[in-house]
């Protein structure tokens, strides 16, 4: 009889083979599947099948946030039902493991915060506990592709250099959050930025690289919560780095209110530049700007309302 560290990981590699082969996303299977089989084999590898107590043991040690364990359930739960179909028995995470998603209300920056952050993040000098990673040269352009270009954290990291025509300004941004290859264009001063940090960095295969690979994205992370608080800024919720994107739809969406533009004709441009698969996500957006704006004459906001309704999921 094969035991779990014969087979458990070769099949995870069939399934992600066949579902990379049909046009679906692998990502998210491999990088929350493999760790669970790795503890899996480890802590019981004479075990014929993958148990309950396996599942149960390895939440205990995990203690995922209610999101990233809706994520990795949904997982497992597809590929105990791939090793079943093979004959094999293995546990299928029932229900009561299907925690409900919280949803993230999103930090909202004032101008000046906005200001004094980007301050902080050009002013970023080289340390000498982070030398490897080079944060004076990387933190100014990825944190102002996020802001600048609307783009979700992990975005910017996967980008290789054959991806940013520094000519043109073009992105070619791959295997996006939907699994939506999209290209957009960077504003002049973008491309300025990229065209300095391009000539600093050298020859690579990554756009942001280090040790000949990209960065982390909890690397990003930390840099963020410590360009913040190297800040000194106080804040009133919990800003993240994702919210620089939030930032770029709220403050296009008040520009062209301010300018007297249509947002019904312009709302679907920006559906496509940030790569939202549906319209009612970019949509969610109108529920951020500020009382004022939302208080403009001559647009009828209740229209928006009947498509995204507050409290809806959306994809950000």
């Amino acid at each position: 009889m094969m035991k779990i560290t014969d087979y458990l990981k070769e099949y995870l590699f069939h399934m992600l083979e066949y579902r990379e082969a049909t046009g679906y996303a692998i990502t998210t299977y491999r990088v929350t599947l493999l760790p669970f089989i790795d503890f899996c084999c480890s802590k019981y590898p004479d075990a014929e099948n993958l148990t309950e107590e396996m599942l149960e043991n390895w939440l205990a040690d995990k203690k995922y946030t209610n999101n990233t364990q809706a994520t990795f359930i949904a997982c497992l739960r597809k590929y105990s039902q791939y090793i079943n179909f093979l004959g094999i028995k293995a546990y299928i995470p029932d229900e009561d493991y299907s925690l409900k998603r919280i949803a993230y209300r999103p930090y909202i920056f004032t101008d000046d915060e906005l200001k004094t952050l980007f301050n902080t993040i050009d002013g970023y000098g080289p340390s000498t506990n982070n030398a490897k990673y080079k944060p004076e040269l990387v933190v100014s352009p990825i944190f102002r592709m996020m802001y600048c270009c609307g783009m979700r954290p992990a975005e910017p990291l996967r980008l290789r250099c054959k991806d940013v025509n520094l000519d043109s300004g073009d992105i070619y941004i791959v295997e996006t959050k939907r699994h939506k290859d999209r290209h957009i264009i960077m504003s002049d001063d973008m491309l300025c930025l990229c065209r300095k940090y391009d000539s600093l960095a050298g020859k690579r295969e990554w756009f942001f690289e280090y040790q000949s690979r990209p960065y982390e994205r909890k690397w990003i992370t930390e840099q963020f919560r410590h360009c913040w608080k190297k800040s000194g800024l106080t804040a009133h919720g919990n800003p993240r780095a994702y919210d620089l994107r939030h930032a770029f739809a709220t403050r296009n969406l008040i520009r062209w209110i301010d300018e007297g533009m249509d947002i019904n004709r312009l709302l679907p441009y920006l559906s496509t530049y940030m790569g939202h698969s549906e319209l009612s996500s970019t949509f969610y957006y109108i529920h951020l700007l500020p009382e004022r704006i939302r208080n403009s004459a001559g647009i009828n906001w209740s229209q928006f309302s009947d498509i995204y309704k507050a409290g809806d999921d959306f994809e950000d």
